[in-house]
């Protein structure tokens, strides 16, 4: 209704101009030398670098879904778990065992040093996916890339890839700061929590820019311990920086340096039973240990581009380093003398070099390039005693071949052919001590594999693609660090998976609508399922198979200047077809068949809807802004005996605010209809136990930038 009166007020003045007197035409004149404009209200294109050269999404033949930086600021979207907002069929875990993101029913282990789904960060790859990720700060943009990406990405990225960059440096002097003050309901009553960050960028001489951005949080958590009363099982301080160099070396050559280090130390008393005769209501535990989590991960980065006429060169040297240890009372209870502990360092190296062609208009485009990296793993891990002792050493070095090319068959059909060639050696050593014993395993594997993408895309019209793609995708072997009792045990081998996926997208009304719709299948064989079992080990088979198959619709709408809608729903069936395995029946394991159980955390169902106002959008200086939305999923299972299940929920989020030029005051609310969503959970002989994920929060930010 706003555009649609603003516009006929527009031509109603320009219809009267011709009967006015020719004084008046004269002066008027200088007004009508610059005329009114309706505000823009087509959707802005959406750049993506999913096939490593920037292109426009709705010409890539693949599903990918986009949180710009402006999205990313605001305190609903700036965890990983913003990323079931935007797309379905996506599953998130942030716990204090693991942090991991469920893309289409594919997940690995519990506590494993690896993952289906890859986190790159400024173009560098994490070994351990999601589990040592930063929390998502001053950041220029995430990608998240669905189905197998092994082509141009390599190992760990058999389910997809999230891509985040940090914020660039700016050759403009700019700066910001922000408070963000929050309660949570919880057994302790509402607790508080704050948020403070600051980011600053500026010039260091006319051909270098360099930026730096601190971000803080603090809170003692929601969680109340029976055993000493302490309410601080669930306290969580974390520090993050982020940093980074740009700078012109020659007319022709860009070079780019960053930094992102975060520090954490948080409380390890969240979980609780949920059933059996231990049962305790919500955020209630009963630790007799006390038990933490430090973390320390880092991430460099140095990128260089050169071009070179219709050709650009691009190096990335990374450099990942990840440091954690902990203490956990291994039951829940107050059972005596039961903890874990673990010490864990990873460092890994990696060097890429891609050379590609420039002209996104060109008939035939290619990327070729070269990828190699070192990785060194130590662990020190006990578990229920101080006599379960487990030291674990694993070195892995891989060197890698890749390339693509896209081809105009006709001025609509396309045609897409990747493939990478990946070596991965891998050598480990355990020394596994008890009360009466000592054992070394040592367990070595080369695997050489093969990774071929094709697709094809067609432009029915000038605004609507249809494609298709089929891809194999691949998850490392790796090593059983904290069960394995006999040397074949110590290590389990890949698993490899065929996908297929047609898509249609469509931009519609002027581009003031896109809507997204995929169809996929995906089939592994030697599928890795890991399940806990009673005493907190874990046991690896890979004689699985599984399928999943889906469908998924996305839309994004564009209302007005200010008015926008986005909205997704998918339903998938994810299954392990062919599994055997041993399950613990009282004292006993006896061989159960699992086939035809849901694999964990993969949903039938999942969806979203929102809507964003921004009163500023038609070149106000100050005005009103908001959103709200809804992310809800139906229930399934945490493990593959599909026992430890998670109901359906509903979560419920919003915020609104004043903008005064460059000031910003908001009041926001997450989880505002208190859904109890379980982080993880796992059978146990003494009943179900969970963590409870993060109930209804309301807060106050403030936020200034210059």
């Amino acid at each position: 209704m706003v555009r649609f009166s603003f516009r006929r007020i527009v031509l109603l003045s320009a219809s009267l101009l011709p009967l006015a007197p020719v004084a008046a035409q004269a002066q008027s004149a200088p007004a009508q030398s610059a005329p009114v404009t309706a505000p823009v209200t087509a959707l802005a294109p959406v750049l993506v670098q999913a096939r490593q050269w920037q292109e426009d999404e709705k010409s890539l033949p693949a599903s990918v879904a986009v949180v710009p930086a402006e999205t990313l600021t605001s305190p609903l979207w700036d965890s990983i778990a913003a990323i079931a907002k935007v797309t379905p069929n996506v599953q998130i875990e942030q716990s204090t065992v693991q942090s991991r993101v469920v893309i289409r029913g594919m997940t690995a282990a519990n506590t494993a040093l690896q993952d289906p789904v890859g986190y790159f960060v400024n173009d560098v790859a994490l070994p351990h996916g999601a589990l040592q990720a930063p929390r998502l700060f001053d950041t220029g943009s995430m990608e998240v890339l669905k189905g197998p990406q092994g082509t141009l990405y390599g190992r760990n990225t058999e389910a997809g890839a999230i891509k985040v960059n940090t914020a660039d440096p700016s050759r403009t002097p700019r700066a910001g700061a922000e408070v963000s003050v929050g309660f949570r309901d919880g057994a302790t009553g509402w607790s508080p929590t704050t948020v403070a960050s600051g980011q600053a960028s500026a010039p260091l001489s006319n051909d270098s820019a360099a930026s730096l951005a601190v971000r803080g949080e603090t809170t003692d958590g929601v969680h109340r311990n029976r055993w000493d009363g302490s309410s601080t099982g669930g306290d969580l301080d974390r520090w993050t920086l982020s940093g980074g160099v740009s700078a012109f070396a020659g007319d022709d050559t860009d070079v780019t340096l960053k930094s992102v280090v975060e520090r954490s130390d948080q409380g390890k008393q969240r979980m609780r039973y949920i059933s059996g005769a231990f049962t305790t209501p919500r955020y209630e535990t009963n630790y007799n240990t006390g038990s933490w989590d430090r973390a320390l991960t880092s991430v460099q980065s140095a990128k260089v581009v050169h071009q070179a006429g219709d050709l650009e060169l691009t190096s990335v040297t990374g450099w990942t380093h990840y440091d954690r240890d902990f203490l956990m009372d291994l039951d829940g209870w107050s059972v005596q003398s039961l903890r874990n502990t673990l010490a864990h360092t990873d460092d890994a190296v990696s060097q890429e070099l891609r050379l590609a062609t420039t002209d996104p208009q060109a008939d035939v485009r290619w990327l070729g390039g070269l990828y190699t990296f070192r990785e060194w793993t130590d662990l020190d891990f006990t578990s229920g005693s101080a006599l379960n002792h487990r030291e674990t050493t694993i070195d892995q070095t891989g060197v890698a071949a890749f390339g693509q090319v896209e081809v105009s068959l006709t001025d609509r059909l396309r045609a897409g052919l990747g493939s990478r060639v990946e070596w991965i050696g891998q050598d480990g050593q355990q020394t596994y001590s008890t009360a009466s014993s000592r054992a070394l395993f040592d367990s070595s594997q080369d695997t050489v594999t093969l990774l071929p993408r094709v697709s094809l895309s067609y432009d029915v019209t000038a605004d609507s693609m249809l494609y298709g793609s089929y891809a194999r995708g691949y998850l490392p072997g790796g090593y059983n660090y904290g069960s394995a009792g006999s040397a074949d045990a110590f290590m389990y081998d890949p698993e490899y998976s065929w996908t297929g996926e047609v898509g249609l997208k469509n931009s519609l009304l002027d581009d003031r609508l896109s809507t997204r719709l995929a169809l996929f299948h995906t089939s592994t064989r030697n599928k890795q399922i890991f399940d806990l079992v009673p005493g907190g080990t874990q046991r690896v088979s890979n004689a699985a198979r599984a399928e999943i198959y889906g469908a998924e619709a996305s839309a994004d709408a564009k209302l007005d200047a200010r008015w926008s809608l986005f909205a997704s729903g998918g339903w998938q069936q994810a299954e392990a077809t062919s599994y055997q395995a041993l399950v613990q029946q009282g004292a006993s394991l006896v061989n159960t068949d699992l086939s035809g159980k849901d694999l964990p955390m993969a949903a039938s169902f999942t969806y979203g809807l929102g809507v964003r106002y921004d009163g500023t959008a038609g070149g106000s200086a100050s005005g009103w802004f908001g959103q709200a939305s809804l992310n809800g999923s139906g229930p399934f299972f945490f493990d593959s005996l599909n026992v430890a299940k998670q109901s359906a929920y509903l979560l419920a989020d919003a915020e609104a605010g004043y903008r005064f030029g460059s000031v910003e005051v908001a009041v926001w609310g997450s989880n505002l209809l208190d859904e109890n969503v379980y982080s993880r959970a796992a059978s146990t002989p003494s009943g179900l136990i969970a963590e409870d994920g993060d109930g209804r929060e309301l807060g106050l930010r403030m936020k200034a930038y210059w």
